[in-house]
């Protein structure tokens, strides 16, 4: 009797996973032995060298280094510090010089100073720009003015020679403005300088001071201003005086000592920045996020910035996002501004570095007796390196053919199948996870064979649905007005509409028609939802419109009628809003009711204004029966046209989810000036798809413009 070999198979996996094992074991276990020693070897006297000499290095340097930074820097604040409260006191002076002067020019009447003398810049004498605010005639201040230009004169030197101040200027309560010099930029006819921050915070504050950062009317440069209240003799307020310093040159003062090794910035008595390298600097956003330094996120800045703000002098380090710096602070008295110097810890600590180059100068007297470690070392790991390739190799071309042949057979299988032979059958006996895949591939071309069956029959199925709303999609097209113009015999009016359905067919409606020889009906609606429920909906909406429109019956009780037809039965709970205007050719008279719509736009020919019609907003139709809806009129001239529309209009959405808007709208009806119907609602169509771009349209898209163009004699 024959025994049986034993014919235990091992799973794919399995055979991997040994192969795989006894690779990485010889190999590991072969590296392990020579590289554990000689790296042992090695490694023992780089730490100790490492160690001691990093050791040695940090407790020379560390606490001496630190506190040397700590001293200049804080010095360097000092002097900055007080270089800028020099700055900004001397500023004060001249404001409160000025604005004393000023007093003394309204005080006394036998001043004159000649305009012309002034604006002769061939003579090289001092420019100025002089405005008056809308409203105030010139002759009425002429011989103010003529006294105030005396301070161009006076003060022509002080601007002169100092190059950090960009102007001077002069505001008064009666609508004068003069500045020196002239910015030679855009004036502005609705300026008022009662109304510039310079004016309003000096009035409030009532006395000289500065004002937070602006942007200048004629130059628009960012800058800020030390001005102050100038009253006569009697107490009363004249008007206001001051300098404007851009931020530019208050950089330049506030940075002169650290520009080469940092910079500095200012904050006012709030947290908010006035001064920073540059406000759109990229430190600024990365180490700071914000203008108000407050609000920012870094706990260890937020207490230096409290300490700024209480006025207090200081120094810290402290990591941003830059990397670690050293930040010294003083408060400004001047203004109750506080500056703060900052410089990174690198620069700073100057010193390290030459501690670190003395360290690398060490190490490479060492690096001979290293080398010599590391070189013996490699020739025993190239060797063992060797011996384990040569043995992998021929391990895995073993392993390879007899793993491999079964794949080889199943990739010729897939090949055979991916032509199109859905019939192949795969005969792989291997006992593994490869056998199962055969298995798999075989039941997967059985499978397709089925699912390829099935799709023909959905197709077909998919086919006639489309071909039926193809067919809904022109019957409800046919069931709207298409034929413009519609009327060309009546010349009395012209009338444009069209409706872009956002699925095949859409439940917006519109229609237009004559009831009598000189009355006109014109409508549009829009019904809840979309698609083919909304579009049944509507035909049953239109019909009963129409019908009691033709009926010669008021607007309002056209709706009433229509309403309650529409709540009967209504199971589905839909509705349609609607907006139904009747006119008397004869005299523009407009008679129409609203049931919930968008308010309609009127383009008034005569007045050349273009805007929303003020409506009530009436009860959408379908909604409650007995509603009773309101009539309300209002009178076309010739060449008024009036524009209505649904809510797809308004409320189409971009690729972000914005709203098109009413404002939108109304802007570009206001453009056009054509006056043709058909012009104006193609113009808002081309606006709305480049606003929606490449969006998905949310909803149906209907629009009517009706113009009357009167009874030709």
């Amino acid at each position: 009797m024959m025994k049986h070999k034993n014919t235990t198979k091992l799973r794919i996996k399995t055979k991997i996973l040994l192969l795989t094992l006894g690779i990485t074991a010889f190999c590991a276990l072969s590296f392990l032995i020579i590289a554990n020693y000689a790296m042992y070897r090695g490694g023992e006297y780089i730490l100790a060298q490492s160690i001691n000499l990093g050791k040695e290095s940090a407790e020379k340097s560390e606490a001496t280094l630190e506190e040397q930074a700590k001293r200049n820097l804080t010095k360097l604040v000092s002097i900055q510090t007080q270089s800028s409260n020099k700055f900004f006191s001397s500023i004060r002076l001249e404001v409160d010089i000025m604005s004393k002067f000023c007093g003394f020019l309204w005080t006394n009447n036998k001043i004159n100073h000649n305009i012309n003398h002034i604006k002769d810049t061939n003579n090289k004498e001092l420019s100025f720009l002089y405005r008056l605010a809308p409203g105030v005639d010139k002759k009425s201040v002429e011989n103010e003015f003529q006294r105030l230009l005396a301070m161009g004169t006076v003060f022509k030197p002080y601007l002169f020679n100092n190059e950090n101040l960009e102007s001077f200027f002069l505001g008064t309560q009666t609508g004068i403005n003069i500045l020196w010099p002239d910015t030679k930029g855009q004036v502005n006819k609705s300026y008022d300088p009662r109304t510039r921050p310079w004016y309003t915070d000096a009035v409030n504050r009532n006395k000289i001071g500065w004002t937070e950062i602006f942007k200048g009317a004629s130059t628009s440069k960012l800058m800020i201003a030390c001005s102050g209240p100038a009253r006569d003799n009697e107490g009363k307020l004249r008007g206001v005086v001051g300098v404007t310093v851009t931020l530019d040159k208050m950089l330049n003062v506030i940075s002169s000592q650290v520009k080469d090794i940092g910079y500095a910035f200012l904050l006012d008595g709030k947290g908010n920045v006035i001064a920073f390298p540059a406000l759109d600097h990229e430190e600024l956003k990365k180490d700071y996020g914000m203008d108000n330094l407050l609000e920012t996120g870094n706990t260890a800045l937020n207490r230096i910035v409290k300490k700024m703000v209480d006025g207090q002098n200081g120094f810290s380090k402290i990591r941003l996002n830059s990397g670690e710096k050293f930040i010294g602070f003083a408060p400004i008295k001047e203004t109750d501004w506080s500056m703060a110097v900052v410089v990174s810890a690198q620069s700073a600590l100057k010193l390290a570095a030459d501690t670190k180059k003395n360290i690398m100068d060490y190490t490479l007297k060492k690096k001979q007796s290293i080398l010599k470690l590391i070189y013996g070392l490699q020739k025993y790991v190239m060797l063992i390196f060797f011996v384990i390739l040569v043995i992998t190799i021929l391990i895995s071309v073993k392993m390879s053919n007899k793993i491999s042949k079964p794949i080889l057979d199943l990739t010729e299988g897939v090949l055979d199948v991916g032509k199109g032979n859905l019939d192949h059958s795969l005969e792989i006996k291997t006992g593994d996870e490869i056998e199962s895949l055969a298995n798999a591939f075989n039941k997967m071309t059985n499978d397709l064979k089925l699912y390829i069956r099935n799709l023909k029959e959905t197709t077909a199925e998919k086919e006639k649905i489309e071909s039926e709303l193809q067919i809904a999609e022109r019957i409800q097209a046919s069931m709207l007005p298409r034929t413009f113009p519609p009327f060309p015999q009546r010349k009395e009016f012209n009338i444009f509409a069209n409706m872009n359905p956002a699925k095949e067919v859409g439940g917006d409606l519109f229609d237009f028609f004559l009831i009598s020889e000189n009355k006109f009906c014109f409508l549009i609606g829009d019904v809840s939802g979309k698609g083919v429920p909304a579009s049944l909906f509507m035909v049953i909406a239109k019909t009963l419109i129409k019908n009691e429109a033709l009926r010669g019956i008021p607007p309002e009780n056209i709706f009433f009628n229509v309403n309650n037809a529409l709540c009967e039965d209504n199971d589905e709970s839909m509705f349609v809003t609607g907006f139904v205007c009747i006119i008397d050719l004869e005299s523009g008279q407009v008679d129409f009711s609203n049931a919930g719509h968008n308010p309609p736009i009127m383009l008034d020919c005569k007045k050349n204004l273009c805007e929303y019609i003020k409506i009530s907003p009436g009860f959408v139709l379908g909604g409650m029966p007995q509603f009773n809806y309101v009539k309300e009129s209002l009178h076309m001239g010739p060449g008024d046209i009036l524009f209505l529309y649904t809510d797809g209009v308004t409320e189409a959405m971009d690729p972000k989810d914005n709203e098109y808007t009413d404002v939108r709208l109304l802007q570009v009806l206001s453009k056009d000036t054509t006056r043709d119907v058909d012009l104006i609602i193609k113009s808002v169509n081309s606006d709305v798809k480049q606003f929606a771009k490449d969006a998905d349209q949310s909803d149906d898209i209907t629009m009517l413009a009706f113009k009357f163009n009167g009874r030709k004699p």
